[in-house]
């Protein structure tokens, strides 16, 4: 790279930085400036060793079940061991890179000559995202009728159904007509030579990947454990915050945490930091409770994904011979060679 390349470019980096600090940093601060501390120590002391080994046992339940869902959408091409860790992986990657490389990380640690390829283990973490993306879009939009009243227009919750199965009907099209597909491209790529040597090879993997798509039990399976790795997920809050706050109704933590995982989202700091918390506070407000209270809740559920995961992540690495810094390269100058040229 040339020095007006590197000038050109430098620009573009720093907004990457900026804009994600920026966004964790402005959440922290609406967070924060009406809490007060002294009330966020006390809700602390309310959480006993009991309730924080209870909290983790749930914690690596549905870790367990999330793991399964991607093993089933890889088709069983890696062992479910390799996969565990892979995960783990990728977790420690967002909790302590910018960028949100933890998904392209998967896909490269994954990537075997006798197993999957980087597009085709990605094609597989699109599906896991849609199933995560159509699950917690389906537990907020049936929460939203206890919250706003019995009155809410049920055509909401039915478009999202809709354009989610949209979405899967689109991507099980691409696979059923996948030999078509690739036999027009190919056609094509007798014309065009960028075709043939870039977009059609890419292409192939990609359905590859969404191969899984074309064995219903496969499929199902695979969305019937994520919806479990939701459900504990879910438990697991409820350990937490009923030490916070009397007997609180479970649906709350539907909804609650359905809410952070859009929030999860938006643009923030790694980790999500800032943002994870500020829109948990956020939906805990909708349903009347004290910003401490939410905050403290938030911080905790926050700490033991954020320390789990990384340990997860060290063993997955520790297991492989990587470095962290290194495969953050890797990852970086792999998803550049996955782009186009020019």
């Amino acid at each position: 790279m040339t020095k007006s390349e590197k000038k050109s470019h430098f620009p573009g980096v720093v907004l990457r930085w900026i804009v994600p600090l920026g966004m964790s940093v402005f959440a922290f601060w609406l967070v924060l400036r009406e809490i007060a501390f002294s009330q966020i120590i006390d809700h602390l002391a309310r959480i006993n060793l009991r309730i924080y080994l209870l909290a983790s046992l749930a914690f690596f339940m549905s870790y367990f079940f999330r793991v399964f869902c991607w093993y089933l959408l890889l088709r069983r091409k890696v062992s479910y061991k390799n996969v565990f860790f892979t995960m783990g992986v990728g977790y420690l990657l967002n909790n302590i890179f910018p960028f949100r490389l933890g998904e392209f990380g998967r896909a490269v640690l994954l990537d075997d000559p006798q197993g999957p390829s980087t597009l085709e283990v990605l094609s597989s973490v699109l599906v896991e995202r849609i199933f995560d993306v159509f699950l917690a879009a389906v537990f907020v939009l049936s929460m939203l009728p206890r919250i706003i009243g019995e009155g809410f227009d049920q055509t909401f919750i039915l478009m999202a159904f809709i354009l989610t199965i949209a979405g899967l009907a689109v991507l099980f099209l691409s696979v059923r007509f996948r030999d078509h597909i690739i036999t027009w491209l190919k056609h094509w790529g007798e014309k065009a030579n960028f075709v043939k040597t870039w977009i059609e090879p890419k292409v192939s993997q990609v359905l590859e990947g969404l191969m899984v798509l074309n064995d219903p039990r496969a499929f199902l399976l695979a969305l019937f454990s994520l919806t479990i790795s939701w459900f504990i997920a879910f438990g697991e809050n409820y350990i937490i915050f009923q030490a916070l706050y009397p007997q609180p109704p479970f649906w709350w933590m539907i909804f609650v945490l359905s809410v952070g995982a859009f929030g999860a989202a938006l643009p923030s700091a790694p980790a999500g930091l800032g943002v994870f918390e500020g829109v948990i506070v956020a939906a805990f407000a909708l349903l009347g409770v004290g910003s401490e209270t939410a905050f403290t809740h938030a911080v905790v559920i926050h700490a033991l994904a954020f320390i789990y995961t990384n340990i997860l992540g060290l063993i997955g690495l520790r297991l492989r011979g990587e470095a962290a810094s290194a495969l953050f390269h890797r990852v970086v100058n792999r998803s550049a060679e996955i782009k186009p040229a020019g």
